[in-house]
């Protein structure tokens, strides 16, 4: 049917009014929870993300917030306001000008309803904003931290930005404080919660585990190149998505019984490869941010975490950081944390990767030295972490070794349990050993860290008030009920905070 050709000339007009008024039309704007970990005592902890998305000539005079669904008011010290232009990702430290994030205007007395009255000139494109809270060092455990983002005026008027939102969440969430005084963060290889799957239930870990660590990696996963979440290797010749699924189902079963709180952390690992090609092209990128964020809320993780090893050149760094700003935004609102393994000796992070984590896990092992993960490297891996990096130090968490390494060299490690099957008697101050081979001969030497060791370290962390100690690999100790286990003598110095009695 054709149309008259009067009324294909007015339709012909109104697109081109409909396209002239929305060129004409300013700025609009979206709006994410971007961070959702909060510390204690802590400053310039960002919590929005507002993107303005503007034409060239365009400004803003002013942002209108409100403190949401914040238990107390008086656990923000201050607000902020930061801006980092085209650059998705906060770094307020960040090395290079076009990375680093810079402050407009704070507001020191904060009520229910605030507001920055700063005038800023709009980039052609896309431009990021930053909600930042100071918090007190009084904030409950656990207490919600929120904001929104009411108004936005502009010069071509007043908009409102739209509230985004995780694909995934299932319920409604939000930035809470940290739970806990110190973090103390296992890694466990899924191959080894049920003893390469030969058990019907768990061998090493208990619900006791869950009422001591804080955070618990199980480590399982990996990626591709063109962006997809795929299994590591469980070895045995077994399927790893059985393994790994079981492990899950057996872990979630252990915390559930146990009276702690601890979290557990999505791990990523083995995929340097992968991992260079997927990140460094911006489509992947952004596919691997989206598929790993929603692989981590569907199975009910409450944090992600990324042990590359390593990216090799700036570029390669700097990629990693652009995707850790896509994955913040594909996990807008869903509570969980992101945080990395580095070593901060060799193929060392930049700074607009650490700025952009809830935490740092260092790892403090691995040396040729002839002690291996000595209390020198524990502690200048920290310093540097807080002096090269400028993190917090409660974003600082630091490594420790359950395993041996052949000294001055990397070609041969044994599990902790292996040491004491071999070494029954060895004393809490000893920390090196002659290894066996198969036909029961001496080996090289090896350095480890006994239990003195391990307590001696945890003793330094929490006297310097660092964010805590991270283990790998939690699964080579023997049980707790052994009293030269080295996870009981780290939890000794620290270790989840006891519930208050009723």
């Amino acid at each position: 049917m054709s149309m008259p050709s009067h009324f294909s000339s007015l339709l012909y007009l109104s697109l081109g009014l409909l396209t002239c008024f929305a060129s004409a039309w300013g700025a609009t704007a979206e709006v994410r929870r971007t961070h959702s970990v909060f510390y204690r005592g802590l400053a310039r902890q960002a919590l929005l993300q507002i993107k303005v998305h503007a034409k060239a000539g365009e400004s803003i005079s002013s942002f209108h917030f409100n403190t949401g669904q914040t238990k107390k008011i008086s656990d923000i010290r201050a607000a902020r306001l930061y801006y980092s232009g085209s650059n998705p990702g906060f770094s307020p430290n960040a090395g290079h000008e076009s990375n680093r994030a810079i402050e407009l205007d704070h507001v020191k007395t904060i009520q229910a309803e605030f507001a920055f009255d700063q005038k800023v000139a709009l980039k052609e494109g896309t431009n990021h904003f930053w909600l930042v809270y100071d918090i007190s060092g009084s904030a409950a455990p656990n207490s919600i931290i929120d904001a929104e983002c009411t108004s936005i005026e502009t010069s071509e008027g007043s908009t409102t930005p739209e509230l985004v939102e995780c694909d995934a969440l299932k319920k409604e969430s939000y930035a809470r404080i940290y739970p806990f005084s110190y973090r103390v963060v296992p890694y466990y290889r899924p191959r080894w919660v049920k003893g390469w799957g030969n058990a019907e239930k768990a061998v090493h870990l208990t619900p006791q585990h869950f009422e001591l660590m804080t955070d618990l990696i199980h480590f399982a996963y990996t990626v591709t190149a063109d962006g997809q979440v795929g299994l590591q290797w469980v070895g045995g010749g077994a399927d790893p998505s059985k393994v790994v699924d079981e492990a899950l189902q057996e872990i979630k079963r252990l915390r559930k019984e146990s009276k702690g709180k601890c979290r557990l952390i999505a791990g990523f690992g083995h995929m340097d490869g992968p991992m260079t090609s997927a990140v460094a092209n911006p489509d992947t990128r952004r596919t691997l941010a989206r598929n790993m964020a929603r692989w981590a809320l569907d199975r009910g993780y409450n944090g992600i975490d990324i042990d590359w090893e390593y990216p090799d050149t700036t570029e390669q760094w700097q990629n990693f950081g652009l995707f850790l700003a896509e994955l913040r935004e594909e996990l807008a609102g869903a509570n969980l944390s992101i945080s990395i393994a580095a070593s901060v000796t060799y193929k060392t992070p930049i700074i607009y990767v650490t700025d952009q984590l809830d935490f740092i896990m260092t790892m403090s092992y691995d040396d040729t030295a002839a002690e291996h993960a000595s209390m020198w490297r524990f502690q200048n891996d920290a310093k540097k972490c807080l002096n090269d990096f400028k993190m917090p130090r409660r974003r600082i968490v630091i490594g420790l070794p359950f395993y041996s390494n052949e000294k001055g060299k990397l070609t041969e490690q044994f599990g902790y349990s292996q040491i004491r099957a071999w070494y029954p008697r060895l004393k809490p101050g000893t920390n090196d050993f002659i290894s066996k081979k198969k036909d029961g001969s001496n080996g090289p030497a090896h350095s480890f860290n006994g239990p003195d060791l391990i307590r001696d370290k945890c003793r330094w962390m929490k006297k310097e008030k660092f964010g805590g100690v991270m283990v790998w690999a939690y699964d080579t100790d023997v049980p707790l009920s052994d009293k030269a286990s080295l996870g009981r003598a780290m939890y000794s110095v620290v270790r989840q905070a006891k519930p208050a009695r009723k």
